[in-house]
């Protein structure tokens, strides 16, 4: 209760989750014998409407959680590889590029080539122990977030 207090924008979320995703996403990971051994498994979901920005919704907008990343309990997080095999039946984030990171695609996601709202996670290795993550956003959202929070904008960003 004292946390829907503090962000009311956010009291859908839990419901949102439970009629969405939780049962579909219980489904894959009893079914697949790769996560039978583990005790635990933790989902990182983005919840989002079509005029939410910078973590803000608009309560009458109509909401969804999407899948963004998987973690597992004694392994770590998926690989990005991973994650899509075994939850592309789940509403996850969209693969935008797949290849090597560079300079040119950081630009290339900043100039809105991707046709991304916010920006990118770029994600890479192949075991939890060389696995890394980079954020990217656009320098539209950039130029929004300076706009709505003035001199706090980079409080929102990468």
């Amino acid at each position: 209760a004292s946390f829907i207090d503090a962000h009311p924008e956010l009291n859908e979320a839990a419901r949102t989750f439970q009629t969405s995703l939780a049962e579909p996403l219980e489904q894959i990971l009893r079914s697949n014998p790769w996560y039978e051994p583990f005790a635990e498994v933790r989902a990182f979901a983005e919840f989002v409407g079509p005029n939410s920005f910078a973590g803000k919704h608009k309560t009458d907008d109509p909401k969804e959680v999407v899948l963004f990343d998987v973690m597992v309990d004694g392994y770590g997080m998926l690989s990005p590889w991973k994650f899509v095999a075994d939850f592309q039946d789940l509403p996850i984030a969209r693969v935008v590029y797949e290849g090597k990171f560079t300079g040119q695609f950081a630009e290339d996601v900043r100039k809105g080539k991707y046709r991304v709202a916010e920006g990118v996670v770029c994600k890479g290795g192949k075991t939890p122990d060389d696995q890394w993550m980079a954020k990217i956003k656009t320098y539209d959202y950039m130029a929004r977030l300076k706009q709505a929070f003035a001199d706090r904008w980079e409080e929102f960003w990468e």
